[in-house]
């Protein structure tokens, strides 16, 4: 009836251009990313058997623990590609790639859940892996090429929903872009760095970035109606 005041939904202001339903990403990122966390627990256990065997103490040992050594990878050993991502060269190289892995993982099983950032992960950091094969002589260990693959996911995550989140949560795109440009511009500079493989995996997770649904929107972009935490 005329002059009866009229109830807004949710769904009414999901289709309305001037009031789009957005989401507070922050606040959904769960403290104990589940997705982080066994990664972490994964490089740790591997590092702990690194030092109990002596992987550390030569380059030749380091191979043999299952290092990414571009001779050996193309003779066959592709499992090397893979075996590489969780060794370490040095304590300090295994406490900063675990505390950016826990930083990324807040992201990253928010946008896209569990399941999902595992194959971002591992398909960027084969990828990095691959290149670094390709394009260096000396063996290669650490899990930065994953971990730049899931920082350029993310990084295009933002670009492809920037509409659906607050000012706030954009930001965290805008972060990662700078902290990316920072770290790759420092590696290709830093004796010791595996640029090669922060590349490979930088590219490969824009790439992922770009062709993998988020968790949180459906085929058409739009906020999923209960979108995980």
């Amino acid at each position: 009836m005329a002059g009866e005041p009229r109830k807004i939904s949710s769904d009414m202001l999901a289709e309305d251009p001037f009031h789009p339903l957005r989401i507070d990403f922050e606040k959904g990122m769960s403290a104990l990313p589940a997705f982080a966390l066994a990664l972490i627990a994964a490089n740790v256990l591997v590092y702990i058997w690194e030092v109990s065997v002596g992987a550390l103490k030569s380059k030749e040992a380091i191979i043999a623990a299952g290092a990414i050594y571009g001779e050996k990878v193309l003779a066959g050993q592709s499992w090397r590609l893979v075996t590489g991502m969780f060794l370490h060269g040095s304590t300090s190289h295994l406490v900063g790639n675990c505390v950016a892995l826990y930083i990324l993982g807040l992201a990253s099983q928010r946008a896209w859940g569990v399941y999902r950032a595992l194959v971002i992960y591992f398909t960027t950091g084969l990828a990095a892996s691959f290149l670094s094969a390709l394009s260096q002589p000396m063996p290669a260990v650490g899990a930065s090429g994953a971990i730049f693959g899931l920082s350029g996911a993310i990084i295009v995550f933002f670009y492809r929903y920037s509409g659906s989140f607050y000012l706030r949560s954009r930001r965290i795109g805008s972060a990662l872009l700078g902290w990316a440009i920072f770290d790759f511009t420092m590696g290709a500079v830093t004796p010791y760095v595996d640029h090669w493989a922060h590349l490979g995996g930088l590219l490969a997770g824009v790439v992922a970035g770009f062709l993998l649904p988020s968790a949180l929107f459906n085929a058409n972009g739009q906020v999923e109606d209960n979108p995980p935490s």
